[in-house]
């Protein structure tokens, strides 16, 4: 079995995705979540405290750190068990997971065409900006497709081998200078 997802599988999880992509937008409460919570279940700090079995200035310094985005996992599932609550983390894409692919294919394509396109201009042979546009975008939806290692490739790290390669200008050529 490949270690990549399916294309079908890729879709589902596109589809769990797209439920909690709008909860992804949803900012933290001023006081942040323990507090917020806490004080509108009416829960002191020392009650929470009780609860979680810590101590009140554990609890203050946690809704601290919550507030400063420095909270660990485990104090903020355990203040959430105290409070009969429940912690919710997801990963979500910004956009679908298809538009993710093609924008990384795009940014990997742009400095591949640029590569070939700047070693043409000094073989004098020159590429008009809408071929290059459609080289560009052809590329971007084969990796986007192929999703392999190459797409998320480092600027320092050569384009992959197995990429095609785009097709030369067939046009005239202008000599430059």
């Amino acid at each position: 079995m490949s270690k990549q997802l399916s294309v079908i599988q890729l879709r589902q999880l596109d589809d769990r995705l797209a439920k909690v992509r709008e909860i992804s937008t949803l900012d933290p409460p001023p006081d942040g979540w323990v507090r917020t919570l806490r004080q509108a279940l009416g829960m002191t700090s020392e009650q929470l405290a009780s609860r979680m079995g810590v101590t009140r200035q554990a609890v203050l310094q946690l809704e601290g750190a919550e507030q400063k985005k420095t909270a660990t996992w485990t104090s903020l599932r355990k203040a959430a068990d105290a409070m009969d609550c429940e912690v919710v983390y997801a990963v979500v894409p910004r956009g679908s997971l298809n538009q993710v692919l093609l924008r990384q294919g795009r940014k990997q394509a742009e400095k591949h065409v640029g590569r070939i396109a700047h070693s043409m201009k000094l073989d004098a042979h020159l590429v008009g900006p809408a071929e290059q546009d459609r080289q560009i975008e052809e590329l971007a939806a084969h990796l986007a497709a192929e999703r392999s290692r190459g797409l998320w490739a480092n600027e320092a790290e050569p384009a992959p081998a197995h990429a095609p390669t785009p097709r030369k200008y067939h046009g005239h050529a202008r000599k430059i200078g």
